[in-house]
């Protein structure tokens, strides 16, 4: 399926209206506008800002390659799921543009990982159930690795109150994962993709880590994760693009929690946004210049 197809796929007959979707885009842009805004003209005075500009620079462009990557990962998992198999540049491919289409007031990444994966109607909605189990794996690995450092840092209580949600958002992965997999497969296969959304929040923390540091200011591991987790939740919605807007705001709400200061959780998120529609960008116009042939999906156990 070639990439103008997949975009014709995000035209569903019942969406909002083009009117709708404009007002909601214009909406969610002007809250992170002004937050952003707010966060740097409110930014502590004690706080001095000393920036490594090579360290944001590395941060900045390897952070949303590694993530790319992670999430290609994560979309080979899904075949595997509905017994296909595919190959790592096909995932990248629709990784980046399902991530482009989710800059649209609609799940685009949903639909495009869905079409990518259809055949017929029956395989659209277990392709559709894929999405949902990888994302139930991301919340419940995001609140389970936030949750466990918290007692380190002196917050046992939001601990113990991650902890149980992640380990239980992972065990509905993993009835998900027996409901859909080969017998002989589950453990296998379940492990896989706690391993990719283990090493997605990771990597997401080290982004927003890596960020602050560039900024010259100090954040923990605890408190990066937890304000990944915040991202996390956003992006979970599906209601404004990519969580914009909503991802800053949840992070702003939940920085004084992890004892981070405001300002300084929301500038890093909007930095950390900035830098990956920046490579975002680069990397659809290369696809879109470079459009492939139909993903490489083939069943277990076959040729090639």
């Amino acid at each position: 399926m070639q990439i103008d197809e997949w975009l014709g796929r995000l035209r569903p007959g019942r969406s909002a209206s083009p009117r709708a979707r404009q007002a909601l885009l214009g909406f969610a842009l002007a809250a992170f506008v002004i937050m952003t805004i707010v966060a740097v003209v409110r930014f502590p005075d004690d706080l001095q800002i000393a920036p490594r500009w090579w360290l944001l620079a590395i941060v900045g462009i390897a952070g949303p390659l590694v993530t790319v990557s992670l999430n290609a990962a994560e979309f080979v998992q899904q075949g595997r799921l509905v017994g296909r198999r595919i190959a790592w540049r096909d995932a990248a491919r629709v990784s980046v543009l399902g991530t482009a289409a989710n800059l649209a007031p609609l799940p685009g990444s949903v639909i495009v990982r869905t079409a990518a994966l259809t055949e017929d109607e029956v395989g659209a909605k277990r392709a559709a159930g894929t999405t949902a189990t990888v994302g139930l794996a991301w919340l419940g690995a995001g609140a389970a690795t936030a949750g466990a450092l918290q007692p380190f840092a002196g917050r046992a209580w939001l601990g113990a109150l991650l902890v149980p949600v992640g380990v239980g958002l992972l065990g509905l992965t993993l009835l998900l994962v027996r409901r859909a997999a080969p017998a002989d497969g589950i453990g296998t296969l379940f492990g896989a993709i706690v391993a990719v959304e283990v090493g997605t929040v990771v990597v997401g923390a080290m982004r927003l880590t890596g960020i602050i540091y560039g900024l010259g200011l100090d954040v923990s591991a605890s408190q990066a994760l937890g304000l990944t987790l915040a991202g996390i939740v956003a992006s979970a919605t599906g209601v404004f693009p990519a969580g914009l807007g909503i991802r800053e705001g949840l992070i702003a709400a939940a920085s004084p929690v992890l004892e981070v200061p405001v300002a300084v959780g929301v500038v890093a998120a909007a930095a950390d946004r900035l830098a990956g529609l920046a490579m975002l960008a680069v990397l659809t116009t290369v696809l879109m210049r470079h459009q492939p042939g139909p993903p490489a999906t083939s069943p277990p156990g076959s040729p090639g």
